[in-house]
């Protein structure tokens, strides 16, 4: 061979190289996905930069279940994983989700335009007890609860923007009058944000048992607790049709493996990955000496309380406190930072804007947390 054709094969053989696209692998979430417990629960406001993340594993969105079988899809069109963590002292899990998509469809309107599924969505896939089964109609044997498949739903922001409200969706009813259940009540924070061609989903969620009555959540709240393990996996619908009219869902990645014919998730939970809750050395308050005497140290009063409640510090820390306040959905009602100088210290949360409920008190001095219940009761 001369040398200019050895030079045009060379040549050919490059330029095949750089423009093949950028396939990897496919592997799903692990085996049993370990979500840490953290102390400090994430500020749900999409940027997902809290210290916290940083104990969670990436779990990856990869599977192909719509078209099942196909090839994979090349990592400039998508690409998704995930990361979970939880908190005793908020009693929910937090999911941080991001995705590389090149073309962002939103534009859903509940029950006029295509349905939910057909839209650029996240998806989460539920089962408190890991009991497995079929979830999707209400009858003998078919509880429509027995798993949740949580469809959410929310129109990206414009640049530097973000998003929090979102629409949250699951199936219910019988086999011949199936319907859309609105359930966006059981994700109480929600934000994303989107850079470029990647969006990210920050959010929590309420987990319920399988005794769930929409007229009496509280009852089947589940208190999570270490070593829980549930049924869970992560999926997300891809529309790349921006000016199709009804919108039709392209692709559908989930974050394990399912077999033929691929999206079985919606109606049996057999199919979900597993996650087991882990402790991090942490139950609210961290151990060590500080922790123990900040701990004793910190009292809260009046408690019940109706106009205002006091924290009440009195030990030789010096340095930054910051104090929040949580509600049982575990949002953010409070927050403020001050200087302990002195031996004593008193802070006044004032709360007489808020609704009567129990509330979660959070002081935070240096690497110490504590955590106190506050009765709001007029």
């Amino acid at each position: 061979m001369s040398s200019l054709a050895k030079n045009i094969s060379v040549l050919i053989v490059w330029c095949l190289f750089v423009a093949a696209p950028a396939f990897s692998t496919p592997v799903g979430q692990d085996s049993v996905v370990l979500a840490p417990q953290v102390a400090t629960p994430p500020v749900v406001d999409g940027r997902g930069d809290d210290a916290c993340w940083e104990k969670a594993k990436w779990q990856n969105i990869d599977q192909i279940w719509i078209p099942y079988g196909a090839k994979p899809v090349d990592s400039a069109d998508y690409h998704g994983r995930y990361k979970l963590v939880w908190s005793s002292a908020t009693n929910l899990l937090y999911f941080l989700i991001e995705v590389t998509d090149d073309v962002f469809v939103d534009g859903y309107v509940a029950g006029k335009t295509a349905d939910i599924y057909n839209y650029d969505i996240s998806e989460v896939f539920i089962d408190e007890n890991k009991s497995g089964g079929p979830h999707i109609y209400d009858g003998p044997g078919l509880n429509a609860q027995n798993a949740f498949t949580y469809h959410m739903y929310a129109a990206f922001p414009s640049a530097g923007g973000v998003t929090t409200t979102c629409r949250v969706e699951d199936l219910g009813g019988t086999q011949s009058t199936l319907h859309s259940v609105d359930y966006t009540s059981h994700i109480p924070q929600f934000a994303m944000r989107t850079e470029g061609r990647t969006a990210v989903r920050e959010f929590s969620l309420i987990v319920y048992n399988d005794t769930y009555k929409d007229n009496a959540k509280e009852a089947s709240r589940v208190t999570l607790t270490t070593g829980k393990v549930m049924g869970l996996s992560v999926a997300y619908c891809d529309n790349d049709g921006a000016s199709e009219n009804p919108k039709v869902r392209d692709n559908m990645f989930g974050s394990v493996w399912e077999p033929s014919p691929g999206n079985l998730h919606w109606q049996n939970a057999d199919y979900f990955g597993t996650v087991k809750l882990t402790g991090d050395g942490s139950t609210g308050i961290r151990h060590g000496t500080e922790a123990s005497a900040s701990a004793t140290a910190t009292t809260l009063y009046p408690n019940p309380a109706s106009t205002h409640a006091v924290v009440h510090l009195s030990n030789s820390y010096h340095g930054e406190v910051t104090i929040r306040l949580y509600n049982m959905l575990g949002q953010q009602v409070y927050h403020a930072t001050s200087s302990k100088q002195d031996l004593v210290f008193d802070h006044t949360i004032s709360i007489n804007h808020l609704p009567a409920g129990t509330y979660l008190v959070q002081t935070q001095l240096g690497s110490s947390i504590v955590y106190q219940k506050l009765l709001l009761a007029f």
